[in-house]
C-alpha cells in the first residue's frame, strides 16, 4: 500500500520532535535575550510559524531550508524574505551572516504502484533557501524578515548546529559505495522505482564512477515510496533535464535508498547499506562530486535544475573554479 505522507505534516512532526535541528518547538516565548531571541520557544499561536526542514546543520557552509506558514498551517508563498544569522555561544549574539531568501513552489508527488504507475500529485508546499556559513557548534537563531503587502514582519527562531552531519559535508571524499547497479539484477524495477525506469541511470556503480574522472552527480530518491513526496519531482525537474544538457560530461546515478523487495512485501523501509554508507537520515538528497572525488554540493529536500547545474557547471574540467563550495542562492523556479 503507498502511504500518502503530505511533507508539510512530517515536518509538523519533526518541529514538534526538534530532529536534532531545532533547539526547542515552534511558537511564541515570555522572556527574550538582549537580542530578542526567545530563550525558550514554546508551542502557541503565530501568525508567521517558521521551521526549518534540513535534517541537520553543522559547522562550515549551509544550504538552509525555512518552511513559512500561518496560524492555519497554510504555506506562506512568495513572501520576501531576508534571514539574519546570530552565534548564541557567548554573552551576547553575534551578528554572523545574512542573506535574502529564496521562495521555492513544490508540487508533492509519487508514482503509484497501485494504479499503473500512474504519478499522484498529493499538494502543494513550498519553502525558502538562503546559503549561509556556521563558523562553530552549538546555540545559534536566525531572524527572519518576512515582508508582505508592504509590511515586514521580523520572525526569531533558534536551533542548533552540529560539529559535523551523518551525511557527508562539502569537501569530503565521496564515500566509494559498490551499490547494486542493473547489471546485477533481472528486473530494473528491483532496484528503481520510477516509472519508466531511469535505466541508463544504474549503469555504473559509485565506486567505478569515481575512478573515470568525470564530475558525479548522484540522487538518493525513490519515487514510488518517498516520505517528503520529493522524490519523483527531483527525478523528473533535475535529474532527468540535467543529465540530457550534461551527457558525455558527467556521470548520472540514481540509487534507491531502500530495499524494494522489502517495502513492496512490508512496507518496512529497510536501508540499503549505499544509504547507511552515506549517513543519510531522509529523502531525497543529490550530491555534486567533482572530478577529484570530493563533494562540491548538495541538497537536501527541495532542489532545481538551476542550483544543480550551476554546482555540476563549477565542477566541469576546464571551469573557472574547482573549488567546492556551497550552491548557489537560486532563482525562484518550480520544483515541478
Amino acid at each position: 500500500m503507498i502511504r500518502v505522507r503530505p511533507w508539510h505534516v512530517l515536518l509538523a512532526i519533526a518541529c514538534l520532535a526538534a530532529a536534532g535541528v531545532l533547539a526547542a518547538s515552534c511558537g511564541g516565548s515570555s522572556s527574550a535575550d538582549s537580542a530578542g531571541f526567545p530563550k525558550v520557544q514554546t508551542l502557541g499561536e503565530c501568525k508567521i510559524c517558521p521551521d526549518i526542514r534540513n535534517t541537520g546543520l553543522a559547522v562550515g557552509p549551509n544550504r538552509v531550508i525555512i518552511g513559512l506558514s500561518d496560524e492555519n498551517s497554510r504555506t506562506i508563498e512568495n513572501a520576501k524574505v531576508h534571514a539574519r544569522f546570530y552565534d548564541r555561544n557567548g554573552d551576547k549574539p553575534l551578528l554572523k551572516g545574512q542573506g535574502d531568501a529564496t521562495y521555492e513552489p513544490v508540487q508533492l508527488s509519487f508514482v503509484n504502484e497501485d494504479d499503473d504507475n500512474k504519478t499522484e500529485v498529493v499538494g502543494n508546499d513550498g519553502v525558502y533557501i538562503v546559503n549561509t556559513t556556521f563558523s562553530e557548534p552549538g546555540n545559534w537563531g536566525v531572524f527572519l524578515d518576512v515582508t508582505q503587502d508592504g509590511k515586514t514582519t521580523s520572525v526569531p527562531f533558534i536551533f542548533t548546529v552540529r560539529d559535523k552531519t551523518s551525511e557527508p559535508e562539502i569537501g569530503d571524499p565521496a564515500p566509494p559505495s559498490r551499490q547494486i547497479i542493473a547489471a546485477n539484477v533481472s528486473d530494473i524495477s528491483q532496484i528503481d522505482s520510477s516509472y519508466p525506469p531511469r535505466t541508463a541511470m544504474h549503469q555504473v556503480t559509485i565506486a567505478d564512477a569515481l575512478t573515470a574522472g568525470k564530475p558525479i552527480v548522484v540522487a538518493f530518491a525513490t519515487p514510488a515510496f518517498c516520505t517528503s513526496r520529493l522524490c519523483a519531482p527531483i527525478m523528473d525537474t533535475v535529474m532527468d533535464p540535467l543529465s540530457k544538457q550534461f551527457a558525455g560530461q558527467a556521470t548520472f546515478i540514481h540509487v534507491e535508498p531502500y530495499d524494494l523487495n522489502v517495502l513492496r512485501q512490508t512496507g518496512v523501509e529497510n536501508a540499503m547499506p549505499v544509504t547507511r554508507e552515506w549517513g543519510l537520515q531522509s529523502e531525497p538528497w543529490i550530491f555534486v562530486i567533482d572530478t577529484h572525488g570530493k563533494i562540491a554540493a548538495k541538497f537536501e529536500g527541495v532542489a532545481t535544475a538551476r542550483e544543480v547545474g550551476q554546482a555540476l557547471q563549477r565542477v566541469l574540467p576546464g571551469s573557472a573554479s574547482g573549488t567546492p563550495a556551497a550552491a548557489p542562492t537560486p532563482t525562484s523556479t518550480a520544483a515541478r
